[in-house]
């Protein structure tokens, strides 16, 4: 693929995600908790086969644990791949660690809008631990990026060393 179709694509990615970020933060509180309850139910469908028969507190204690899993894991996770999409959009820059570190302050950047665009969401509001799990993960998504990257460029110059 020509290399400037294909940084054309790495920079759609970035922005097609950002979008898809800002589409979810859009919900309404109501539809955002029914997103994460219809979740958090098959997943206790699946694992407990008898949670209908656990006593209440046990059953409200496991629903309260798996809910903050699951809404914290979807923060970090969707951070972790912007973070990654956004080390890949920023190709041109050659040093690996400040690519790293590029993507990583995109990626908290856009976590500190992001959690400012859920103040004008009905039900909504924005937290500085959402930002600290998301920038938690734009860290971890950015060094598998970099893992990778540097991987597959001591890959390549291995594989032309060999070729000499």
């Amino acid at each position: 693929m020509h290399s400037r179709t294909f940084n054309y694509l790495r920079w759609a990615a970035l922005i097609a995600f950002c979008i898809v970020i800002f589409v979810f933060s859009s919900f309404r509180a109501d539809e955002s908790t029914s997103q994460s309850n219809r979740i958090v139910d098959a997943i206790i469908e699946f694992v407990f086969t008898d949670f209908e028969h656990k006593p209440l507190p046990e059953q409200a204690a496991v629903t309260s644990l798996l809910t903050v899993l699951v809404r914290k894991g979807a923060h970090f996770s969707e951070y972790a791949l912007l973070a990654s999409l956004a080390f890949m959009a920023f190709y041109g820059i050659k040093s690996s660690f400040l690519r790293w570190f590029s993507a990583v302050g995109f990626a908290f950047l856009y976590a500190c809008s992001d959690e400012f665009h859920q103040t004008f969401v009905p039900g909504r509001s924005g937290m500085i631990r959402d930002v600290i799990v998301d920038t938690s993960g734009a860290v971890f998504g950015a060094l598998i990026a970099c893992f990778i990257a540097v991987f597959l460029t001591a890959r390549s110059i291995i594989k032309n060393y060999k070729n000499m």
